[in-house]
Parts: C-alpha cells; sequence; structure tokens
C-alpha cells in the first residue's frame, strides 16, 4: 500500500476515534434522558405538576442523541439498506455502492450544513430561549447541533469513504 493510503486510513482512524467519542457522549445523553424522563412523569402524577424547564431539556438531549447517534450507526454499519440486494451483489459491486452511498452522505450532510447556518446564526444572535415562561434559555445551543451533527456525519462517512477506495486501490487492504 503506497503511502497516500497510509495517510488516508489513518485519517479515517482518527474520523473513527472521534466517532466513537461523540457516540459516548450520546449514550450518557441518552441515560440522563431515560432518568430525566421518569423524573417527569413521577413529578406529573406524584406532585401534579412539573417544570417547564425539566420538560424542555428532555429534547434540548434528544436532538444531541439523534445526530451523534447517526454518526455512530455508519460507523458500526447500523445504517438501514436493503440487504436482500446487497447481499446478492459481488464484493466489489458491494464496495462500490457502500463507496457511492457515503459520497451520496457528504453531500446531504453539507447540504444540511449550509441550509442550517442562517437558521443557527439567527438564533445565535438573538441569544434565543424558550418563548415558554419557565423555559430554558439557550435554545441556540439546542439549534447549533444541527451543523455540529451533520458535520461529524459528514467526517464519518469520509472516513467510510476512504476505507471502501482502498479496498478498490487495493485488493488487499481490510475494510
Amino acid at each position: 500500500m503506497n503511502r497516500f493510503w497510509k495517510r488516508a486510513l489513518a485519517l479515517a482512524d482518527r474520523i473513527d476515534t472521534l466517532t466513537w467519542a461523540a457516540g459516548k457522549l450520546a449514550t450518557a445523553l441518552l441515560l440522563a434522558l431515560i432518568a430525566l424522563v421518569g423524573w417527569n412523569v413521577l413529578g406529573r402524577y406524584l406532585v401534579g405538576g412539573g417544570s417547564v424547564a425539566l420538560q424542555e431539556l428532555e429534547w434540548h438531549f434528544l436532538a444531541p442523541i439523534a445526530l451523534l447517534g447517526i454518526t455512530l450507526l455508519v460507523l458500526e454499519n447500523g445504517h438501514v439498506r436493503v440487504d436482500m440486494v446487497y447481499d446478492k451483489l459481488s464484493d466489489r459491486a458491494q464496495t462500490w455502492l457502500d463507496l457511492m452511498s457515503m459520497i451520496c452522505g457528504i453531500v446531504m450532510a453539507l447540504l444540511f450544513i449550509k441550509y442550517s447556518a442562517g437558521f443557527v446564526e439567527s438564533s445565535w444572535s438573538l441569544g434565543e430561549g424558550s418563548p415558554d415562561p419557565g423555559g430554558l434559555p439557550g435554545r441556540y445551543l439546542l439549534k447549533a447541533m444541527i451543523p455540529i451533527g451533520f458535520a461529524l456525519f459528514a467526517l464519518q462517512c469520509l472516513a467510510k469513504a476512504i476505507r471502501h477506495a482502498a479496498i478498490l486501490a487495493d485488493r488487499s487492504t481490510a475494510p
């Protein structure tokens, strides 16, 4: 394997490490979300009410869980594909299809980043918070997860694309 592919695969390894870290954060947030929902339900039924801020905090946790989780799914090949068709393809055709799907993922992620930038910028400039009394300030932080999450998704698609391209360039390279 030549020097280019060694460097490219080393970059893919670093991206994978970043994705694993994001996945650990998503896991911690998921556990916190489960506890928070339980607390909110108990508060509603035992005390007869709950905090608007704690209810809003649920989706402040949910957004990063979803956006970071999709990135981890790409790393672990947990994303959706039509396996009954895919499994009938040759290994080389599967690798080509995987490479093309990762390129499409990168393009899609970049479009999400581009079209969410103004939305997020507006929210940040306003210092947007909850419109509800007792709600959370800093809604702009939640909205900022959109381009951050899709940037991580684009990077992970790039890492996978590098691996698939390396396989196509040198059949001895492991995925």
